[in-house]
């Protein structure tokens, strides 16, 4: 009977950290910014095994010389682990480090900059398997209990494998956070997702507390969130398994002492119901409102005329992080294309099409008589309207305000759709078309592929209309841009991200600073970024990554695609 007792009460306690609850266990948090580091050969730093891939890690730091100055450390911003035969770096920093088979030692080195010096450390990392570690706890458990030692391995076994292998009830689960020492009070959150549904797309939150619970804050709110995303649209975040981000804390946090820190993970579910945004413009002038109902998929049979004149039709995209720009080599790069990282924090609405000369004719009351009043260049009601100026979308009063404020004029594009339908739609911001266009691929087209040619591109030639395709009668036109949906869509099912019209974005254009969270672009100047190229463009311009800029007027090749920030 003590023995039953005895079993259930500690893996009662050994399972708790591994239970289905949105918030952490409580624990400990300085928000102290060291401002000198003498490391030994002997001085452990504090690690979380989820951080590699479910592996236990111990790690040493070796100073080569002792410093006394005021230093800046990130713990692996560039560790080179030399010994490892296909592997080049572990970046901590920014969450890509490479895998490190168990069961080894590894040599690592890094450098550690002052405003005077340079500290270089080498650093010892070790990694056992699993089962080694649950055997060490058996024996030290053997020792100390010597009558109980069957019961002891059963327990053990029993917490391996909920651990490691059992999935928790709910989306959320298994939530612990570590905050990493002695170099930096940045704090790394584990927890794993469980998606209900293949379709579900999740807009993760984070929240602390300094008080074990009592009072919550949004993490973002007081500092930056690294990797803050999670769809099941994409198996790399939301697949069975660990994940992680990195917290941040801004100087608010800097003599913050606690060991009541606690951490809570939410995923909020966008209903799969709405997966696709539908605004009626039927009704045009006369309308008082444009209603907006939703789609969970692609209606049977595709998008029909109707989704490309009498209806708006938006996709919405998860949160997410990823590279922006372009790697250095890939043909047709410009200068202004630096590959940094970008976080985007809230789902987004994209629309599947570029905005078409029907639909802008219907928000901006153009008559159809009149043809004066019409913008384009190149007539037909299911191609992109184009030589519509940033101004007529936006405004040009209030609405060349951004980055200061999103507000537009009351009756530019945007200032009618939102009056009719209450919801603030825009332009992209320059990092959401990216991202958009994108669809989680890194190469520079988004089917997943690599341009070969700067002027002509056989992939290019599935994606879009572009210079070197323009008269292929393609949606019924040619020599010129051709109606929205002709090519192949991306995994997130937008069309024309690559060619037909270049696509304005929010932002002036500005050179590229580093890691960003929701970047919103420069503050000083009046050209503004025009995306995706156009059928006017060689195919090097039509890359994810290509950045192009303008002032806000109107020209034949330039149209725009209606987003929606949640």
């Amino acid at each position: 009977m003590k023995n039953i007792l005895f079993a259930g009460l500690v893996a009662l306690f050994c399972l708790a950290a591994f239970c289905d609850e949105c918030w952490s266990e409580a624990g400990s948090f300085d928000g102290n910014e060291l401002t000198t580091i003498v490391l030994k050969p002997t001085d452990p730093i504090a690690y979380s095994s989820a951080l590699a891939d479910g592996a236990p890690v111990s790690l040493t730091i070796e100073a080569v010389k002792e410093s006394d100055e005021t230093i800046v450390a990130e713990i692996f911003s560039d560790a080179t682990g030399t010994a490892l035969e296909g592997t080049t770096t572990w970046n901590y920093r920014a969450l890509e480090y490479s895998y490190l088979p168990k069961n080894a030692t590894y040599e690592m080195t890094e450098t550690v900059t002052s405003s005077r010096s340079s500290e270089a450390f080498a650093c010892t990392v070790t990694i056992l398997p699993e089962p080694a570690i649950f055997a060490i706890f058996a024996m030290v458990g053997a020792l100390f209990l010597r009558r109980r030692v069957k019961v002891l391995a059963a327990i053990l076994a029993l917490v391996g494998v909920s651990s490691f292998s059992a999935k928790a009830d709910g989306v959320v689960g298994n939530i612990s956070f570590l905050q990493i020492k002695p170099c930096s009070k940045n704090v790394v959150i584990n927890y794993t997702m469980t998606p209900a549904n293949a379709n579900t797309v999740y807009d993760m939150k984070f929240y602390g507390s300094v008080d074990n619970g009592e009072t919550t804050f949004e993490l973002k709110e007081k500092g930056t969130l690294q990797g803050a995303l999670c769809s099941s649209l994409n198996e790399t975040f939301c697949g069975s398994g660990n994940h992680k981000v990195i917290w941040i804390p801004d100087e608010s946090f800097n003599s913050v002492k606690t060991d009541k820190f606690k951490v809570k993970v939410q995923a909020e579910a966008i209903d799969s119901a709405k997966t696709y945004m539908v605004i009626d413009l039927s009704g045009g002038k006369d309308a008082e409102n444009f209603p907006v109902s939703y789609l969970a998929d692609v209606p049977e049979g595709g998008w029909t005329e109707e989704y490309k004149t009498t209806k708006l039709v938006l996709r919405v995209i998860p949160a997410g992080t990823y590279i922006m720009g372009s790697p250095e080599g890939e043909i047709g790069r410009r200068d202004g294309e630096v590959e940094h990282k970008v976080t985007l924090t809230r789902p987004f609405y994209a629309g599947v099409f570029e905005v078409t000369q029907r639909q802008y004719e219907l928000v901006m009351d153009c008559s159809e008589t009149a043809l004066d009043t019409r913008p384009s260049e190149y007539a037909g009601y299911t191609r992109p309207a184009e030589r519509v100026a940033y101004d007529d979308i936006r405004g040009d009063n209030i609405g060349l305000s951004w980055p200061a404020n999103n507000a537009v004029d009351e009756g530019s594009f945007m200032g009618v759709l939102r009056a009719k339908t209450g919801f603030d739609f825009d332009l992209p911001t320059e990092a959401q078309w990216e991202y958009a266009c994108r669809a989680e691929t890194t190469t520079s087209w988004n089917n997943g592929t690599y341009i070969t040619n700067e002027n002509e591109d056989p992939e290019l030639n599935k994606l879009g209309r572009y210079a070197s395709n323009i008269s292929n009668g393609k949606g019924g036109y040619d020599d010129a841009h051709t109606e929205v949906g002709s090519y192949l869509p991306n995994a997130w099912g937008l069309y024309d991200m690559h060619g037909n019209v270049y696509e304005w974005c929010l932002d002036i254009y500005g050179v590229y600073t580093g890691a960003e969270t929701d970047p919103a672009g420069a503050s000083t100047d009046y050209r503004r970024v025009a995306r995706g190229g156009s059928y006017l463009s060689k195919a090097s311009l039509c890359r994810s990554a290509f950045r192009f800029f303008r002032s806000t007027h109107g020209y034949v090749d330039v149209g725009f695609r209606v987003f929606l920030v949640k």
